[in-house]
């Protein structure tokens, strides 16, 4: 057939279906030679040897792997900045340097510190322990919040003031001096006694020193320096300092009634609501600032933590809680219902 096809000056393909006709069961002749190719190559003395070699190279690996793992796990390497820690301890405790004897002592306690707190941490002391959990969450929250812990700019301040003027508005506040009339002194007296005292202070010019002759002694002042409301309010209550805080600067008012008695009051000075400049408010804006970077970074610490972790919540678990939930609740309203009202 090699003949008639050099003959014809054809190829041996093409001879061969013309011999044998065409047969659709063979493989195409691409196919038939990219076999054949790999065939010999894979009969080449060359290819057993690469594949041993990867064999061996991989199986190399892998053993020294697992063994410098368990190498490394069973080795405790005291570093030169380690022994530089422990003796800047010493001196801080002791006001002097550690003599050999006592740097041998220091390490051989690092050491057994050392070895402990791994033999803890593989026999799984640390799992389910709230108080050792509960500590290294605040650990890992102060490593996030140690890149947010630098001194702000000037201009970095400034701005965040500017973004932020409504936190640091000061409220209205007031000063002023009273005149205390006692109720447990004058029992049901005390009003009309300080309605007859408002009415000398209106028609009378007094002195600073008798005034105390008008009315009692009060265990608090008698007279008080900017207020703001809040603040009257937790001295007086609610009542009195919300009428303290519609008047204005001037005459003596009254008498108005206090937790202790009655009072006379006269409105020194009036500040209305305001929101100062930095300068004035400066170090409450540096401490929000710091607060507020510190979170941020925390936040944003904990969100690139959390996108490596997926979370998957029992939910036939916290259904059965919901459950136990509303059946308590409505077992604890029927409970309540049964009580009579004794009013």
């Amino acid at each position: 057939m090699q003949a008639i096809a050099q003959q014809l000056d054809l190829p041996i393909e093409t001879a061969e279906v013309a011999r044998t006709g065409l047969n659709i069961h063979r493989l195409p002749v691409a196919e038939r030679v990219r076999s054949a190719m790999l065939q010999r190559f894979v009969r080449e003395p060359l290819f057993h040897f690469l594949v041993a070699g990867a064999l061996l190279f991989g199986l190399a690996t892998l053993f020294d792997h697992f063994t410098n793992t368990n190498a490394n796990a069973n080795r405790i390497q005291v570093s030169a900045p380690e022994i530089q820690r422990l003796r800047e301890v010493w001196i801080r405790q002791w006001g002097r340097s550690p003599d050999s004897r006592q740097m041998e002592s220091l390490i051989n306690d690092y050491v057994r510190d050392e070895v402990l707190y791994r033999e803890a941490l593989a026999s799984g002391l640390d799992k389910d322990d709230t108080i050792i959990r509960r500590r290294l969450v605040e650990k890992m929250e102060f490593l996030s919040q140690e890149l947010a812990s630098g001194t702000p700019s000037d201009k970095d301040l400034q701005e965040y003031f500017e973004r932020n003027r409504e936190t640091f508005r000061i409220p209205a506040q007031i000063a002023f001096t009273h005149v205390y009339f006692s109720t447990s002194k004058r029992g049901s007296a005390a009003e009309d006694d300080a309605g007859r005292a408002l009415a000398r202070l209106s028609s009378h010019g007094i002195s600073s020193a008798q005034l105390s002759t008008l009315g009692d002694p009060f265990m608090l002042q008698n007279e008080y320096p900017l207020q703001t409301q809040q603040q009257v309010k937790e001295l007086f209550g609610e009542e009195f300092a919300e009428k303290l805080l519609r008047l204005e600067p001037g005459s003596w008012v009254g008498p108005f009634r206090s937790g202790y008695g009655f009072h006379l009051v006269r409105i020194l000075q009036k500040l209305p609501a305001r929101v100062p400049e930095l300068a004035a408010v400066q170090s409450e804006v540096l401490t929000d600032f710091r607060n507020h970077r510190l979170q941020t970074a925390s936040e944003a610490f904990y969100s690139q933590l959390r996108k490596k972790y997926q979370v998957d919540v029992d939910k036939a678990a916290l259904s059965a809680a919901e459950a136990q939930r509303s059946s308590a609740s409505k077992s604890s309203g029927s409970s309540d219902a049964t009580v009579p009202d004794v009013d």
